[in-house]
């Protein structure tokens, strides 16, 4: 199920967006959700409509779909802290102020990887004054990517122990 929150933003709200094309989420992104939904009162997981991947629109709903049925995995206290949603033709920085999020979660499996969000984080705090939270993989997911599951995939190997 998809849980939803009423607009607006309660005053001391800890709000935060996590997104990214999540093609497919994989363990390492229901790592970083559940950890930061123990951080935030409000975690929403958003799926970005690339135009120049071209999904088609049942692939982002059944993307969507799965995403739900990983989260509603985890422990009642985080589940319910989430809202997972497709969203596109916006900034992801535009998207967080649009719903009255004042933090971007995002993770990092290298050094990399790291400093390429640390650049990001700063556009964005330019931009809009949205703050980045960068969560590091744990080490055991540090090689889980979805690039990896889809080449995996794409051979016809099973990657089911890097899905949810």
């Amino acid at each position: 199920m998809t849980h939803r929150f009423p607009d607006g933003n309660p005053a001391g709200e800890r709000r935060a967006v996590y997104a990214g094309s999540f093609d497919p989420f994989t363990l390492g992104h229901l790592s970083i959700a559940e950890r930061a939904a123990a951080i935030f009162d409000r975690l929403i997981i958003a799926i970005g409509y690339n135009s120049a991947k071209a999904p088609l629109p049942q692939a982002l709903e059944s993307r969507r779909d799965a995403i739900v049925r990983a989260v509603d995995k985890l422990p009642e206290a985080l589940r319910s802290r989430c809202e997972v949603m497709v969203y596109s033709g916006e900034l992801t920085v535009d998207l967080a102020s649009r719903l009255g999020a004042r933090w971007l979660v995002r993770g990092a499996r290298t050094a990399t990887e790291f400093e390429s969000e640390m650049a990001l984080a700063d556009i964005n705090r330019r931009l809009a004054g949205v703050e980045t939270v960068i969560i590091p993989a744990l080490p055991e997911l540090a090689s889980c990517s979805s690039s990896v599951v889809r080449e995996l995939r794409s051979y016809g190997r099973d990657a089911a122990e890097f899905l949810p």
